[in-house]
């Protein structure tokens, strides 16, 4: 296959599977190919036509959410045009190492419909931006990692090198049992998000959203039932104004912002050893793997 130009299109809600994204491209172009980054909610909001005859390949980026992909990721699975197989490579961002199959054959099998052939898939773990806060030196490692492994996945994607992650029945069944559990319970996430009295009434939300689920309405924020659950409008609001009336606990209190992490030179990237014990410990295997 001769490469030329390939198109990633990606889904990223606070950042992670953007950074991910730019990552690819990245080291696409130090390998002299021309690469473009195309966010799928520009297609989804804009109902605008998705141009793939352009690109010799074709790659695309979600983040895992409740063993499967959000939904507006299978959204614009609906939007992508017909072809005959296309050869295609896949990523996805998880919080844990553990999330290494199950999307992956769902995902898999949607795009084989559309003609979409993956030869190539990969987990990137990246920190979680839901409920716990990384410590900060974890997260810098994780980036770290994440640049070390993409540049050798990059390597293979342009050899063309088969890369399929297995996907055991347990998670395969986790994956189908809370795809329509995620999408429901994004909708019941955002249905009862509300703001403080530090709303400013910025716009900033609104402008945000992935899914247009944000809306100004008689000088008040009003929050739909579309909602991606991808905590953007919670964590990019300047006034830190928006939580949620029941769901609060999914919410970091002290927001989440990567590239401030990544960006600090004091910060350290050294969380996670050989000797680490507990929860984090088979993070390790992660690290030390192809």
């Amino acid at each position: 296959m001769n490469i030329n130009k390939i198109g990633i299109y990606y889904f990223s809600g606070t950042g992670n599977t953007k950074l991910m994204a730019e990552l690819f491209c990245k080291q696409f172009k130090i390998n002299k190919i021309n690469t473009d980054l195309i966010p799928i909610e520009d297609i989804i909001r804009k109902k605008r036509p998705v141009n793939i005859d352009k690109y010799d390949l074709i790659g695309f980026g979600y983040p895992v959410h409740a063993f499967s992909a959000p939904q507006i990721f299978f959204d614009f699975i609906y939007y992508l045009p017909k072809e005959t197989k296309k050869k295609t490579f896949t990523f996805k961002t998880s919080g844990d190492p553990l999330f290494h199959g199950g999307a992956t054959s769902l995902i898999r099998k949607k795009l084989k419909k559309k003609g979409y052939l993956v030869f190539h898939e990969n987990l990137i773990v990246m920190p979680a931006n839901i409920a716990i806060k990384y410590n900060d030196r974890l997260i810098k490692q994780l980036y770290n990692v994440a640049q070390r492994k993409i540049k050798k996945k990059v390597g293979e994607i342009i050899n063309e090198k088969e890369n399929l992650q297995k996907n055991n029945i347990i998670l395969r069944v986790f994956t189908y049992l809370f795809n329509s559990m995620e999408s429901l319970g994004a909708k019941y996430f955002g249905k009862y998000l509300k703001t403080s009295e530090f709303c400013t009434l910025c716009g900033l939300c609104i402008e945000e959203c992935p899914t247009n689920n944000i809306s100004k309405v008689k000088g008040k924020i009003f929050f739909g039932k579309n909602c991606a659950f991808c905590m953007r409008c919670v964590y990019r609001c300047p006034k830190n104004a928006i939580s949620n009336r029941f769901l609060n606990f999914f919410i970091i209190k002290e927001g989440y912002n990567i590239q401030n992490i990544i960006d600090n030179p004091s910060i350290k990237a050294d969380f996670i050893t050989n000797k680490t014990r507990g929860y984090f410990k088979h993070f390790y295997t992660y690290f030390i793997s192809d």
